[in-house]
């Protein structure tokens, strides 16, 4: 039949008379006779998930499935069909307006966020840290039909691995020493609302899997309890990791991977969203000065030039502190460079990548991306202290291509 016709939507059985569903869909992505594969197993192990994906398959269906995984997968094919920018502009207001900027990438992900905030489906969101990953899973349980309910925040990686099974799960009387009375856990709280995992990639292992099958069947275990609990939540997850460098790894499930990344958002670092720096830096002024009684009356150019010079590796939290804190030290008056307490690159120079590169002497292509690619190598090996396996993590590489480009520059 797909020799003859191409079809818009495909739902392949893993187990097939003559094959699997997995070379099936390869095919079928090969030849363009499909828009978009979605696998069926019964039991959806590691390699199985991992094969069918390599073929093409946008996602997999662990059978039986609940009418609702249609509705997310359908979900995620709006998400191509665009929204218009006055849509967009009503949403924000209503379930954004803490995220500000008109940069194209940050648009290209508000759009997104637009697109399923009404669903139920599952979103990552990936960015460096202080880019905002917590505003934009607001903004999407504000648009859903959750809104009304519960949101609720858990930071991963603050929560020792010890006790993040309890504080997601809950745990029963007497489960553990300490444990004097019956608890609910992060998860329940968020019954009918939506759960917020900020930070996933810190999840230990142990407590993945069991989180997969809260995604799978919608019930949890406390720890220390007998029967498992229903629940109706919604999860949207975050990261600043590198989560498919960490499935290559093995310190990440790689079901859990796919399961996640139903609806992936990136949120663009500031230093590459261009003007809205100042538009931002603007507005914190004013709301630094409502809530410190000053009377900063703006940022004049000198200002300017430093804010937009800078590598902002912190993000918009980066640059909420630095405003908050000139405001409250100026008090009044326009703030200045020297007011800001940044360098600017010297005369020839730009940020590129976060990396301060000099183009006074040369304007050599070649040259200038070999300089940016060794600083970066160069920073991540001194972040990771030497760990070439964490820095290539850090680098969104593989670690053979890092230690190529480390040969290569002579590392």
């Amino acid at each position: 039949m797909l020799e003859k016709h191409s079809v818009d939507i495909a739902f392949v059985d893993f187990r097939l008379p003559d094959g699997t569903g997995a070379e099936l869909i390869r095919w079928a992505v090969d030849k363009h006779r499909v828009g978009a594969a979605y696998c069926m197993t019964g039991f959806a192990n590691c390699g199985t998930v991992v094969e069918v994906m390599q073929a093409g398959s946008i996602d997999v269906l662990e059978k039986p499935f609940e009418v609702q995984h249609l509705a997310d997968l359908l979900a995620k094919l709006r998400v191509n069909q665009g929204v218009d920018a006055e849509e967009l502009s009503r949403w924000r207001q209503r379930c954004a307006s803490d995220i500000l900027g008109e940069d194209p990438a940050l648009l290209d992900s508000l759009k997104i966020l637009r697109s399923v905030s009404d669903t139920d489906c599952t979103v990552l969101v990936t960015g460096e840290s202080g880019t905002g990953k917590e505003l934009a899973a607001r903004a999407v349980h504000q648009g859903s039909q959750r809104a009304d309910n519960a949101f609720i925040a858990l930071n991963c990686a603050a929560i020792p691995d010890s006790m993040i099974e309890a504080e997601l799960f809950g745990h029963a009387k007497g489960a553990f020493t300490g444990a004097t009375a019956t608890r609910s856990g992060r998860i329940a709280a968020a019954d009918s609302g939506t759960l917020f995992l900020d930070e996933i990639g810190d999840m230990p292992l142990n407590a993945q899997a069991k989180l997969l099958r809260v995604l799978q069947d919608r019930t949890i275990t406390p720890v220390g309890a007998d029967l498992p609990v229903t629940v109706d939540v919604r999860i949207v997850a975050a990261t600043n990791r590198d989560l498919e460098a960490m499935v290559a790894e093995g310190t990440f499930r790689a079901d859990l991977y796919f399961r996640l990344t139903v609806i992936p958002v990136h949120l663009p670092p500031l230093r590459e969203r261009g003007d809205d720096i100042l538009t931002l830096a603007r507005t914190f002024v004013d709301g630094a000065n409502t809530r410190n009684r000053r009377q900063v009356t703006g940022i004049d150019a000198s200002a300017e030039k430093v804010l937009l010079s800078h590598n902002w590796q912190g993000n918009v939290r980066e640059l909420y502190h630095l405003i908050e804190r000139s405001v409250l030290l100026k008090g009044q008056g326009s703030l200045r460079a020297q007011d800001l307490g940044l360098r600017l690159a010297a005369r020839g120079q730009r940020v590129i990548g976060g990396q301060t590169l000099n183009l006074e002497t040369s304007l050599d292509l070649r040259k200038a991306i070999d300089s940016v690619e060794r600083q970066l190598i160069d920073e991540a090996l001194e972040r990771t202290g030497g760990n070439r396996t964490e820095a290539a993590a850090l680098l969104g590489l593989n670690r053979t291509t890092l230690v190529e480009k480390i040969r290569k520059h002579g590392n």
